[in-house]
């Protein structure tokens, strides 16, 4: 996709936010899809650069550079503004021309560094909360497009996850929990006793899968010649790596013995609350 349907994309969803103006929206689309100052390097970038020096001197009433110091302003705004873009230098003259840009600074008749320094670093910020408030707009208005699933589509979701649990496990293979979902499924319905002697189990099983993946892991460090770093983590997280597979031994411990016709005739949407 080319820039100008990528940008016509972005206006054509945020012409639809509230309390968002056309102002806003034309920097927050220039922030997605305009070239960065940090990637100009063409004789065009170059005159488009020197070009927006003369307007703001132009538009602040102020005698124009000469060529050296065009192009000394230029590197200038490239080397501490490499983020910007050219509609951002545009956006910035016509609020300083407009007075209103809060800022202190004073030109004194020239364009120096530190003048142009202060005053788009106040522009950064004017353009950082447009930015916030924009994307935040977005993200609102895609929750709100967000269609609730049905009770029904998640029983159904739910019966064919604990289907494939237990397919799995069936096939000696052990089922990887992600995010606790069956766990805590089991845990709040009551679905097994978690005795003392289970328990015990569930945690020397956990103990035994961190050691060997320790092990893996530090044999893959000295191999790849890296940093221990990694190995370091796994120790500052020992505890919930071992709890997190004592919880996968519990949940395979169930599948083993699970009837699952049985259970999914039973699921309904009061199980699902936990």
């Amino acid at each position: 996709m080319n820039k100008l349907s990528k940008q016509q994309n972005l206006v054509s969803i945020t012409k639809i936010l509230p309390n968002t103006t056309s102002k806003e929206i034309n920097t927050y689309n220039a922030y997605i899809t305009e070239k960065r100052l940090k990637d100009f390097s063409t004789k065009e970038d170059l005159l488009l650069m020197n070009s927006l020096i003369v307007r703001w001197a132009t538009y602040v009433g102020i005698a124009t550079p000469d060529g050296t110091e065009i192009n000394m302003l230029a590197n200038f705004i490239k080397e501490h503004f490499l983020n910007f873009n050219a509609y951002d230098i545009k956006e910035c003259i016509n609020l300083i021309a407009n007075q209103t840009l809060e800022t202190d600074a004073e030109h004194y008749g020239k364009l120096s560094p530190i003048y142009i320094s202060k005053v788009l670093r106040a522009y950064q910020e004017h353009k950082n909360t447009i930015i916030f408030k924009v994307r935040d707009s977005i993200q609102k208005l895609k929750e709100a497009e967000i269609v609730p699933i049905s009770d029904k589509e998640r029983i159904s979701n739910f019966k064919q996850l604990l289907a494939i649990a237990k397919n799995e496990n069936l096939q000696g293979l052990t089922y990887v929990d992600a995010g606790d979902s069956l766990y805590n499924f089991i845990k709040y319905n009551k679905l097994i006793s978690i005795t003392n002697e289970l328990r015990d189990e569930a945690m020397d099983y956990g103990n035994k899968l961190y050691l060997a993946q320790k092990k893996k892991k530090v044999t893959e460090t000295v191999i790849k010649n890296e940093s221990f770093k990694k190995v370091a983590d796994m120790q500052f997280e020992k505890a919930d790596i071992i709890r997190k597979y004592a919880r996968e031994f519990v949940v395979n411990r169930f599948l083993l013995n699970l009837d699952l016709a049985d259970i999914l005739q039973k699921i309904n949407m009061e199980m699902l609350k936990y």
